[in-house]
């Protein structure tokens, strides 16, 4: 059965409750809930003796009772490079801007203090909670700005770089101002330099060594796990530059050390199209990597966008698609002629469409209400209206194979 996957944030299930949002999900046919587990914050939304928690309720454990009763699989979803908690106690572990220095909640992926705390954290939830997945997010450097610690410039010349010609390369690409030649380093390594090119194989290490070092814990505590991660879409492109040097992120590798991958195809954030979502796929599999694609069901997409980065999809030999996010989008299930509705937005749902034409919506779907309303034949996709304003919806639908 192909996939249906949604990522989803511990609040879903703080405002809903576990089973609630469970029945909404095999509702709609989800097969797969990858749960944030450690977010941005560090926070975890588990029992942990190492990690400090959220809230006192164990919100992974509610998820996974309710979830393996109706034969839906979880994923603990861990945000693994980025944890303000931790970098505020250490802070040494912080990744270095080029200018700014060690600011915001990144930590450096070659910290090894930071590296034998996740090893704990993630040894942990694999041994005490049956989660059916591992998936890893912020798994790769953010951007090229970052990464300049002392530690990082001497390792950039062991393998090969002039760091003169580096920081040429860097103040010409960013801090010009209105001057900078944006293409200029990346042109570079597309080009052959070789300072450029030990600069991103370096990265590129670090990367698949930080991954090596979160998977090993988890497979020891249990053999037949999952290990997913969320990647950029960039790293599927024909030219791989950017990602190259941005993220240090390979599809290659990723073949080598995930059951599957999640390419973060998010259509509308891009300003692209049905067609992009179908060649990071298609990047994707010539790259060997098993893809559950991700896709945009947050603000900027709608019922329309999603539907037709769907269908773009279909024939692409991927594994299924996860949307991003729960509690984002506007739940829709056609049921016996008539259209069920869910809206868990922050707002009211104050009109709706199917295939262009207005639905007998009546009073406004307050937040958190579902409602069931008559159509007169099945849809190809529905749309939602807050006022005048468009958010994004999703109509179930037969999965892609």
């Amino acid at each position: 059965m192909p996939i249906l996957g949604v990522w989803m944030w511990p609040e879903t299930i703080e405002k809903s409750g576990a089973e609630e949002t469970l029945r909404r999900c095999v509702k709609m046919g989800v097969t797969d809930i990858f749960f944030l587990a450690k977010g941005l914050s560090g926070l975890v939304s588990f029992r942990s003796g190492i990690a400090p928690r959220g809230q006192e309720r164990d919100l992974l454990g509610e998820l996974l009772s309710a979830a393996h009763k109706e034969g839906v699989r979880v994923h603990a979803w861990f945000t693994s490079a980025n944890d303000e908690h931790y970098k505020a106690l250490h802070p040494e572990s912080g990744r270095c801007h080029y200018v700014r220095g060690k600011d915001k909640g990144l930590i450096s992926l070659t910290d090894a203090g930071y590296l034998s705390y996740m090893r704990g954290v993630l040894r942990e939830v694999a041994r005490h909670y049956e989660i059916d997945g591992l998936h890893l997010d912020y798994i790769r450097y953010n951007h090229l700005t970052y990464g300049w610690d002392e530690w990082d410039v001497k390792r950039y010349a062991a393998a090969g770089a002039d760091l003169a010609h580096l920081r040429a390369l860097m103040e010409r690409t960013f801090l010009q101002g209105e001057k900078n030649e944006e293409n200029c380093i990346f042109d570079a390594l597309r080009a052959g330099d070789e300072s450029v090119y030990a600069l991103a194989r370096v990265r590129r290490e670090d990367v698949r060594r930080f991954a090596q070092e979160l998977i090993l814990p988890v497979r020891e505590e249990r053999k037949q796990i999952a290990v997913s991660a969320a990647l950029m879409p960039e790293g599927a492109y024909d030219d791989t530059a950017f990602a190259d040097l941005h993220y240090g992120q390979s599809y290659e590798d990723a073949a080598a050390l995930y059951d599957f991958a999640l390419p973060m195809a998010y259509s509308q954030a891009y300003g692209k199209d049905g067609g992009w979502v179908r060649r990071v796929a298609e990047g994707a599999r010539k790259r060997k990597v098993k893809t559950v694609m991700g896709l945009h069901a947050f603000e900027g997409g709608t019922g329309v966008t999603l539907h037709e980065d769907i269908s773009a999809l279909e024939g692409a030999a991927t594994e299924g698609i996860c949307l991003f996010r729960a509690g984002a989008f506007v739940m829709a299930r056609v049921e016996d002629g008539r259209l069920w509705l869910y809206n868990p937005l922050a707002e009211p749902i104050t009109a709706m469409m199917a295939d262009g034409e207005p639905l007998p919506l009546g009073a406004p779907l307050e937040p958190g209400e579902e409602r069931t309303i008559p159509v007169s034949a099945r849809p190809q996709c529905v749309r939602a209206f807050v006022k005048e304003r468009e958010v994004c919806a999703y109509l179930a639908r037969m999965q892609i194979k």
